[in-house]
């Protein structure tokens, strides 16, 4: 069966693709199919962004589409840069911007008060009216330390250590992301609706 991941982000695409073809899926992206229009995310949370994200995209493809929202939080700042998390300094941010302002950000909080996350959202449109979702993240604190081998798309990954194996998650082998990679579980809730 093919399926449609609903992004232009390529560690995204890089990511599920990776999943769906262990498990036989064909994958499509937005540049495969040509599809050049791009979603705004306008909703307050990453459900209902990923639901209408899927549903934009399952229009303009008519095959099931497979969309995310997603985003970095700090506890410490309730919860921001959540769903802003791209846009988190009231522009669309490079990588590079969002690493330097995170530099800063983490200087100013606690070390006793960093703790963090990366959530998903991931969401299966099949038609207008048939829609799935699941949401998952990866539990951890910010560091001061810089990590610069972080995949381009993922910038929140430079300052971040996750705290089941204690690791910058781009020092983790396969196996361990496997095990705490919040995508893959997303993925493995929704193939049973496919």
């Amino acid at each position: 069966m093919k399926v449609l991941i609903a992004t232009h982000n390529p560690a995204k695409i890089k990511d599920y693709k990776r999943i769906l073809v262990e498990k036989d899926f064909k994958v499509e992206t937005l540049n495969t199919l040509g599809i050049t229009d791009k979603f705004e995310e306008n909703k307050d949370t990453f459900k209902a962004n990923a639901e209408d994200k899927a549903s934009f995209y399952y229009n303009l493809a008519k095959m099931p589409t497979l969309a995310e929202d997603g985003g970095f939080t700090i506890d410490y700042l309730n919860g921001e840069p959540g769903v802003k998390s791209r846009r988190w300094m009231g522009f669309e941010a490079t990588d590079q911007e969002i690493v330097d302002h995170l530099q800063k950000v983490v200087k100013r909080i606690p070390e006793d008060k960093r703790q963090a996350k990366f959530t998903a959202t991931l969401c299966l449109a099949k038609s207008n009216s048939d829609l799935h979702c699941s949401t998952n993240s990866i539990e951890g604190f910010l560091t001061d330390e810089y990590n610069d081998n972080y995949p381009e798309g993922f910038p929140y990954r430079a300052f971040f250590i996750e705290k089941v194996f204690n690791k910058n998650l781009s020092e983790l082998t396969d196996d361990e992301y496997n095990q705490i990679n919040h995508r893959r579980k997303n993925i493995e809730e929704i193939v049973k609706f496919l």
